[in-house]
């Protein structure tokens, strides 16, 4: 066992056994996380997203203004339309 866990397991040692349940719901919860996490990753692997199949014809110098690309197509509109 690595230190993390152990250090993990004293402290679930140290909480009350009426406290206990609320915990294993939370681990149950993050578990639950982990698995569709991994299937996510398994799927993207099988079937690639548009963004990577079509990334060796992006214009590498529009590449950084994609993430604001969105909004300031909206606020062009927004002008027209006012």
């Amino acid at each position: 066992m690595t230190r993390i866990k152990e250090q993990v397991v004293e402290m679930l040692r140290d909480i009350p056994e009426d406290k206990a349940i609320y915990i294993l719901e939370v681990l149950k919860g993050f578990k639950a996380l982990y698995a569709e996490d991994n299937k996510n990753s398994a799927l993207n692997e099988i079937n690639p997203t548009a963004m990577g199949i079509f990334k060796k014809y992006a214009n590498p110098d529009l590449i950084s203004k994609e993430k604001d690309a969105w909004g300031e197509a909206v606020k062009e509109n927004l002008h027209i339309y006012s």
